[in-house]
């Protein structure tokens, strides 16, 4: 038996089933604030659950496939199902909801996502999640197993190419004392945190004073604060375990408990005092009323008519604790020439080639490795070294 599935219009939850004749039904169980476990005990107690039959595999809609899926589809992260539900219902279901889900033409659906005004790696992401829902599908059984029923299948191109030109910024070590320098308590403890520990900021934020281990120098990753949200765990199975934590980190976390309203040991360590403590700060509105004031104060960037721009004039779409963490410190230790194993372990990630990403080509590095090139070319020395001489031309 299938299990139906929800809808939340004007204040109510409503659940969805198809009938035995393939109909839709619905009926009206609950306010919009009802949880999915209460809902679904709201359902067996009204025997709503009976009603419900199981469609014809090659005849469900996608609209039928997508409500299920968001309905019951295991999300690791609420941030990753809040994408998904943006995406399905607000783009897809538009289009695609009262077509067959296995008939959809794929000329049909790549002419359709090639005609939205959005960038190639936006499209392809569309393109990735609706494809997702017909693999989650088959897996449920809910439409026939083989990829001539998953159109996504057939919809290739450049044009949904997930390959971005984009390219984070990171600073030069000076410029990360320098933006350090420019904050004060308890926003440089915060800061400190995440250059030194090399902590997410949503990791950060998750942070209760009990997960520091004062004794062992060591922070447990035990939670993430992510879109208003606490989330048990971390991003990823790595970044679940103990981070060192040097005694400078440790004795500035130390001052700042002892300032602190919120020093108890299951209190957060960056509450909200507008909250009274009952949630962290916001990372959003941390980065714009601290971090982006004290990165322009100490000359790292500037804003022109609403725009950032680094000390080069160069554009900067995103500027905020992962650049001045994440980033800007793989690089510099990259630069240092640290074991990139050592590196790879200081920033969670399970692959090298993740590390290897966040470590940007800084230009003294660049400038040092040019110069090499021109001490084998130009051998004398530095006190008399000359213009390099030019080749003859073949007369």
């Amino acid at each position: 038996m299938a299990r139906g599935w929800f809808r939340l219009k004007k204040g109510r939850t409503v659940f969805c089933w198809y009938n035995a004749d393939g109909e839709e039904r619905s009926k009206v169980v609950g306010p919009d604030n009802l949880s999915e476990e209460e809902a679904w005990v709201k359902i067996g107690e009204l025997g709503l659950n009976k009603l419900v039959a199981k469609s014809d595999p090659t005849c469900i809609t996608f609209g039928e496939l997508g409500e299920k899926y968001l309905a019951e589809h295991p999300f690791n992260k609420t941030s990753t199902k809040e994408l998904h539900t943006q995406i399905v219902r607000n783009l897809l279901m538009p289009k695609w909801r009262d077509e067959v889900a296995v008939e959809i033409d794929p000329p049909k659906l790549k002419g359709w996502m090639v005609s939205l005004d959005v960038a190639s790696p936006t499209r392809g992401k569309y393109k990735s999640v609706m494809s997702g829902v017909y693999s989650w599908g088959q897996c449920e059984g809910l439409i026939p197993r083989g990829e001539q029923y998953n159109p996504c299948r057939y919809v290739r191109g450049r044009e949904f190419s997930q390959v971005t030109s984009y390219e984070a910024m990171a600073l030069e070590i000076e410029d990360v004392f320098a933006v350090l320098s420019e904050l004060q308590q308890p926003e440089y403890e915060l800061g400190l945190l995440v250059i030194a520990c090399q902590l997410r900021i949503s990791e950060a934020l998750g942070l209760i004073w009990k997960d520091i281990l004062w004794n062992r120098g060591m922070i447990a990753i035990r939670r993430t604060f992510v879109h208003s949200t606490m989330q048990d765990g971390a991003k990823t199975k790595l970044s679940r375990s103990r981070v060192e934590a040097p005694k400078l980190v440790l004795d500035a976390l130390d001052g700042w408990r002892r300032n602190s309203l919120y020093a108890g040991d299951d209190d957060y360590v960056f509450p909200s005092c507008k909250l009274h403590g009952k949630q962290p700060r916001s990372g959003s509105m941390l980065v714009e009323d601290y971090l982006r004031p004290a990165a322009i104060r100490a000359g790292v960037i500037t804003i022109r008519d609403g725009k950032t721009y680094d000390r080069d004039g160069e554009l900067v779409k995103r500027f905020g604790y992962h650049v001045l963490g994440r980033h800007s410190v793989a690089t510099f230790l990259m630069d240092e020439q640290e074991n990139p194993a050592v590196v790879q372990a200081v920033m969670r990630h399970s692959r090298m080639n993740m590390t290897l990403y966040y470590a940007h080509s800084q230009r003294k590095a660049k400038r040092a490795a040019q110069e090499k090139i021109l001490q084998h070319l130009v051998p004398a020395p530095a006190d008399v070294r000359g213009p390099l001489r030019v080749p003859l031309k073949i007369q």
